[in-house]
C-alpha cells in the first residue's frame, strides 16, 4: 500500500474532491482526519467505511472559525500522535462581477480559501519541522493562473493559494518537508451550486471527476520521500458542452 500507516489531515472532505481522496487514502493504507461543515456528510462517510472505522477521525466544524482549527490540530495529536500529509481542500467561490460583488463574500472566501489554509499549516509545521518530513498539499485551480470575468475575487484567493504554496516550498525544503500545489480545471462537484452564481460550462460527462483529481493527489502524497512535484495543472482531456 503507498500510504500504510501514514497519517493524513483532509479539509473539506465531506463531498466533492476531498471526500474522494479520503477514500483513496484509506484504501492506500493511511489513517485520515476529515474535516468537514456538514456532520451528516462525515457520518455518510464513516457508514460507507465502516470496516476503516479505527484508522478514521472525523471534526465537524468550520474552518474559518479559530476553535475548529484547534480541535483540528490538538485531536490529530491525542488520537495519531502526529501528521505526514495535510491536504489543504476546503474552498468555495461566489461569483460576480467586480462591480457588483459583496464585501462579505470576499471576506467569507478569503478567510476559508486562503487565511484557514494559511492557519492550518501553520499549526502543523513545527511537528513536520521538528521530524523533518511531511507532504503539505494545497488545492488551488487554474484559476490560481488566469483570471476570467465574474472570478475577480475567486481568482485571487487561489492566486494566493499560489504564491503561499511556491513560497512555503523554498523555505520548508531544507526540513525535507514538500508542498505541492493542485492546479484542478473543471470537476464535476459541488462547487457549481444555484448560489455560487456560475454553472459548469462544459457537460458533466466530460469535465473532471473528484476521482480524477484524488488520483493526482494520492501521486503527489505518494511520491518517493527524495521527490516532489512542486505544481501539478490537470484538466480534462476534451470537455464539451
Amino acid at each position: 500500500m503507498k500510504l500504510h500507516n501514514k497519517i493524513a489531515v483532509i479539509t473539506g472532505a465531506g463531498k466533492g474532491i476531498g471526500r474522494a481522496t479520503a477514500k483513496k487514502f484509506l484504501k492506500e493504507g493511511a489513517k485520515v482526519v476529515l474535516i468537514s461543515r456538514s456532520g451528516d456528510d462525515l457520518n455518510r462517510f464513516l457508514d460507507e467505511n465502516s470496516s476503516h472505522k479505527s484508522n478514521i477521525l472525523t471534526i465537524e466544524g468550520d474552518i474559518s472559525k479559530s476553535e475548529t482549527l484547534n480541535k483540528i490540530t490538538s485531536s490529530t495529536f491525542s488520537t495519531f500522535g502526529g501528521i505526514d500529509i495535510l491536504v489543504n481542500n476546503a474552498g468555495f467561490s461566489v461569483f460576480n462581477n467586480l462591480v457588483d460583488s459583496r464585501t462579505e463574500d470576499f471576506d467569507a472566501m478569503f478567510n476559508t480559501n486562503i487565511r484557514a489554509l494559511y492557519l492550518i499549516t501553520k499549526g502543523f509545521l513545527p511537528h513536520m519541522i521538528k521530524v523533518k518530513s511531511g507532504t503539505i498539499i494545497n488545492i488551488a485551480s487554474v484559476a490560481g493562473k488566469q483570471g476570467f470575468a465574474t472570478g475577480t475575487i475567486y481568482c485571487a484567493t487561489k492566486h494566493a493559494v499560489m504564491g503561499l504554496s511556491r513560497a512555503l516550498m523554498l523555505e520548508v525544503r531544507k526540513y525535507n518537508i514538500r508542498v505541492v500545489a493542485v492546479c484542478p480545471g473543471s470537476v464535476d462537484t459541488d462547487f457549481f451550486r444555484p448560489e455560487s452564481n456560475t454553472v459548469l460550462s462544459s457537460h458533466p460527462f466530460t469535465v473532471l471527476k473528484p476521482e480524477d483529481v484524488a488520483e493526482t493527489i494520492l501521486y503527489a502524497a505518494s511520491l518517493p520521500e527524495n521527490a516532489t512535484v512542486s505544481e501539478i495543472e490537470v484538466r480534462p482531456t476534451n470537455p464539451r458542452k
